[in-house]
């Protein structure tokens, strides 16, 4: 009787399995049409001034030794360069979300984004990248000094690997 039930079983799967495969096919466009409209959505009208400003900050190993111009100039082109970038980058980010989420979470996501609610954090999220950037930046050199440890400690380094690694690990955060 088992097997009677499981041939049974295998039988209705191997019956139904196109018709659910057709059915996954047939919502792909649905699912990628959505996750565009979600990425779109996430990007606001903040996005390029929020990215320019955390790029800045973000770069302050490299402004060092140069002029406050050069300096300036350096900051605005990588701005103007992270700012064009980001459409392909939300581009490439669609297909992924489509490929994830589903139709109902996409759909949930696009109604969230549309809504006032989800607006106001897309604009919220913004006004607050530059700041919780800056709070990053400023803990990163503990972090830094904190993995450098951990790791001579796992690798069991010698006093000069230790210094060297330090010396590295400061150099990459810009002290």
């Amino acid at each position: 009787m088992r097997h009677v039930f499981g041939g049974l079983m295998l039988a209705l799967t191997l019956f139904c399995a196109p018709a659910a495969l057709a059915e996954t096919r047939d919502d792909g466009a649905a699912r990628l049409a959505l996750a565009n409209k979600f990425v779109s959505l996430m990007q606001g009208e903040e996005l390029g001034a929020a990215l320019g400003q955390m790029t800045s900050m973000m770069m302050p190993a490299e402004l060092e030794g140069m002029s406050e111009d050069e300096a300036a100039k350096f900051r605005a082109v990588m701005g103007e360069v992270t700012a064009r970038m980001m459409p392909r980058m939300f581009e490439a980010m669609a297909p992924i979300y489509a490929d994830i989420f589903t139709l109902e979470e996409l759909q949930a996501l696009v109604d969230f984004y549309q809504s006032d609610v989800g607006r106001s954090m897309v604009t919220k999220s913004y006004q607050a990248a530059p700041r919780l950037a800056e709070a990053v930046q400023a803990i990163m050199p503990e972090i830094m000094a904190e993995m450098g440890n951990v790791l001579c400690d796992e690798f069991e380094c010698t006093a000069e690997q230790r210094r060297e690694l330090k010396a590295a690990m400061s150099q990459a955060v810009g002290r």
